[in-house]
């Protein structure tokens, strides 16, 4: 899955459950080793989409 691809289920699934979890995240990066610019993309998406990211 690219890094787009991700972005787009990780909003889903934080609209839907008001957060998303690092697990979350993790499985939806399918253990792909992820650039630290991609991983910075990710994040900064979810958060400017206004989904809490939360701990396990």
């Amino acid at each position: 899955m690219n890094v787009p691809e991700i972005i787009r289920q990780a909003i889903e699934i934080g609209e839907r459950n008001g957060k998303i979890t690092f697990d979350e995240l993790n499985q939806l990066c399918d253990s792909r080793v992820l650039d630290p610019k991609d991983i910075e993309r990710i994040l900064n998406a979810v958060s400017e989409a206004g989904i809490r990211i939360e701990g396990d």
